[in-house]
């Protein structure tokens, strides 16, 4: 029930087996961090809406690396196994206002990655506050603020701890005293700028789990589950 705890940073090769998941953010990293060898399923605007099939739209057919042939990202992973899935959606989302439907969404978002990545670590990243001046001259959507950011950190706790992934508390590194993404740090008030992604990426390297402990926990907690059900 608590984020992933600080441990000695790894290689940069730890990542070679990783796939990351999300939107524009996330294809940041792999432009701007200096990450190498890991996949990346992470397009402009894509919404966990539009990997699951829910929230009244769907599948988004998207390339992998920003190259390539489009598929959707659960067909992308049914074609190599990885040994971590990083994923991060939720900023895009605030717009739907379904509260409900992101939880649901995103619940049987894990449920499909695990199907298909049984063997893989799961991460759920926390989403990362904004700065609230400079978004509102790039998108000045009611809907875009740190408060709704919040709250559906807290959904994505939720997610983590019900469905037995690790939780990466990605914010706490990149947000300021008073709780906002610095006006230095971003380009327009949401994305970052090149040394926020590679402090982005730092964090990561310092945040990994012990794969056999990971699927240890996750076959007890079936274990308790089994145990309890009628």
């Amino acid at each position: 029930t608590q984020p992933a705890p600080e441990a000695p940073a790894v290689e940069d090769g730890y990542f070679a087996d990783a796939v990351f998941l999300g939107d524009s953010r996330s294809d940041g990293l792999r432009l701007y961090s200096g990450i190498h060898g890991a996949d990346f399923l992470a397009y402009k605007s894509l919404m966990v809406f539009q990997v699951t099939g829910t929230g009244g739209v769907e599948r988004k057919p998207i390339p992998m690396n920003g190259v390539g042939e489009k598929m959707t990202v659960l067909d992308h992973l049914d074609q190599k196994q990885y040994g971590k899935v990083y994923v991060m959606f939720g900023v895009n989302e605030l717009g739907f206002r379904d509260d409900e439907g992101f939880h649901r969404s995103f619940e049987l978002l894990i449920d499909e990655i695990r199907q298909r990545q049984p063997d893989a670590v799961i991460y759920i990243q926390s989403l990362i506050q904004v700065n609230p001046d400079k978004a509102k001259k790039t998108n000045p959507a009611a809907w875009l603020n740190n408060e709704k950011v919040a709250e559906y950190n807290d959904i994505l706790r939720q997610v983590a701890e019900a469905k037995q992934a690790v939780f990466l508390d990605v914010e706490s590194v990149l947000v300021g005293e008073d709780g906002d993404l610095p006006a230095e740090g971003t380009t327009d008030g949401i994305h970052f700028t090149k040394s926020y992604y590679q402090k982005w990426y730092g964090y990561l390297k310092t945040h990994t789990v012990d794969p056999e402990s990971y699927a240890q926990g996750v076959a007890d907690a079936g274990n308790a589950e089994k145990e309890i059900d009628p």
